[in-house]
């Protein structure tokens, strides 16, 4: 009785110890590490646009897609390109600090440097890689390429610059989703999402209409879960002998039931076949009598017993030089071999000469009679 709450603390351990772990994997998948790119130069002043960017940070962002668990990563860019923070959002007061840095911003650069804000993009991204998380990154501009003359990127066209490209790409492998929201008419939003492949494209004026990003991502997650789902069933259908079969068929443009009934038909082929190898290679013992004497002698398969010969006499044919027939065990049974027809009765099925099927009783010329049993 004393074992019993130790095998059930075991077992809750165990238990716990399992549920846990899914929930850690589930948290961990679900994580994301949302990256506002912000466009922090003066023209974002106008009409109000800047105060409307972070009116929608606040609700769409904050509000309707960061989570307890998620990472965010604020870039700001104008003049220079610069991390100004990331943080890990644990509580609402975490989200609530959050809010209150993003109101205090103000676009005061005199530049829109979009090369130099594609690159720290990319430099964090590949600084911060996780492989855990969803990497969702929001572009938000209302101008042109118009660098600092000091800049690099003075001067070049974001569509055909090798660099640019270059940049793209590296942002695009190390993001989940990424959303190019260009405010006005005159930005380089369309130029950046035809830089970085897989991104989407949103153009709107200075209020930010129709920017439902958090709706767009809790689509692509559900999504995900469906294919992810999808395939979790695909591998148990996949898995153990049924799902080789499966594969099996597959791979031979054959059905299932064909192939597990061919399947059937060759495993009962080769059961019949190794049992009668077993049967033929097994070595038979023959009882040999005549009305004077018994001899009781093994056979191996293929092989073979003379009678009579030194090994083997029976006083009722003769001495050992009265060799009537020799018995010969083949893989498919046991045949007699008429040696001497002459010592065979008339009516006996052995009294042709050649060999012939062992029936049991062999009838001598003499009167007598030998019996063969196989064992």
């Amino acid at each position: 009785m004393k074992k019993i709450p130790v095998v059930l603390a075991g077992l809750f351990f165990f238990i716990s110890s399992f549920l846990f772990a899914q929930t850690q994997a589930d948290r961990d998948a679900k994580r994301r590490d949302i990256f506002v790119i912000l466009d922090v130069s003066g023209s974002m002043d106008e009409d109000n646009k800047f105060t409307n960017v972070k009116t929608y940070l606040d609700q769409e962002i904050i509000d309707g897609l960061l989570k307890n668990g998620d990472d965010f990563t604020l870039v700001l860019f104008g003049t220079t390109a610069r991390e100004q923070f990331t943080r890990t959002i644990n509580s609402d007061s975490d989200k609530a600090a959050l809010k209150a840095d993003l109101r205090r911003l103000e676009p005061t650069d005199d530049f829109t440097d979009i090369g130099m804000a594609m690159e720290k993009t990319a430099e964090i991204i590949e600084r911060q890689e996780k492989t855990e998380t969803r990497r969702v990154i929001l572009f938000i501009t209302d101008g042109l390429n118009a660098p600092h003359p000091g800049s690099k990127y003075r001067g070049v066209n974001l569509s055909v610059d090798e660099r640019f490209k270059s940049l793209g790409e590296r942002i695009s492998r190390g993001s989940w989703f990424l959303y190019i929201i260009g405010i006005g008419g005159q930005t380089a939003a369309q130029d950046i999402a035809g830089l970085i492949p897989g991104s989407e494209l949103l153009t709107t004026d200075s209020d930010l209409i129709g920017t439902d990003i958090s709706g767009r991502v809790s689509e692509l997650e559900e999504e995900e879960r469906r294919l992810e789902e999808e395939r979790r069933l695909e591998e148990e259908r996949n898995a153990g002998v049924m799902g080789f079969f499966r594969r099996l068929a597959g791979s031979l443009g054959i059905s299932l039931p064909v192939l597990i009934a061919g399947f059937l038909i060759l495993l009962l082929l080769l059961i019949l076949l190794l049992v009668f190898f077993r049967k033929a290679f097994k070595t038979k013992e023959l009882v040999i009598t005549d009305e004077k004497e018994t001899l009781i002698k093994q056979i191996p398969a293929l092989g073979g017993l003379t009678l009579n010969c030194p090994a083997a006499v029976l006083p009722g044919i003769g001495d050992e030089n009265s060799q009537v027939f020799r018995i010969q065990r083949s893989l498919f049974g046991i045949n007699i071999q008429t040696m001497n027809p002459q010592a065979i009765a008339e009516n006996s099925p052995y009294k042709k000469p050649g060999t012939h099927p062992l029936k049991g009783v062999i009838g001598l010329a003499n009167g007598g009679l030998v019996r063969i049993t196989v064992r």
